[in-house]
């Protein structure tokens, strides 16, 4: 795959994990599918020893980390958005 197509894919998949978890806080649960799917691709290529842990854990505990903070951050602010509209409707 050319550098061209992998920074494409890799924005649609970051936009797709911003959008789902900015849902609604009734559908927490789609903010959680790039980070799960993230986590099952680790482990599968430490299961199949592609990866060594002593000498990437830099290159796999940031992405996990940016993804669950992101998935965190849009909860938040999807939780603020629904309080303030039922809010505006109790005025």
């Amino acid at each position: 795959m050319g550098h061209v197509t992998t920074l494409l894919i890799a924005v649609v998949v970051i936009l797709f994990h911003v959008w789902a978890s900015r849902r609604s806080p009734k559908y927490w649960y789609l903010g959680g599918i790039i980070p799960l799917l993230w986590a099952g691709c680790i482990v599968f290529l430490l299961a199949h020893r592609a990866i060594h842990w002593a000498e990437d854990w830099k290159t796999l505990v940031f992405p996990t980390l940016l993804l669950l903070l992101l998935w965190l951050q849009g909860n938040q602010s999807a939780k603020k958005r629904e309080m303030a509209q039922m809010q505006a409707k109790d005025l």
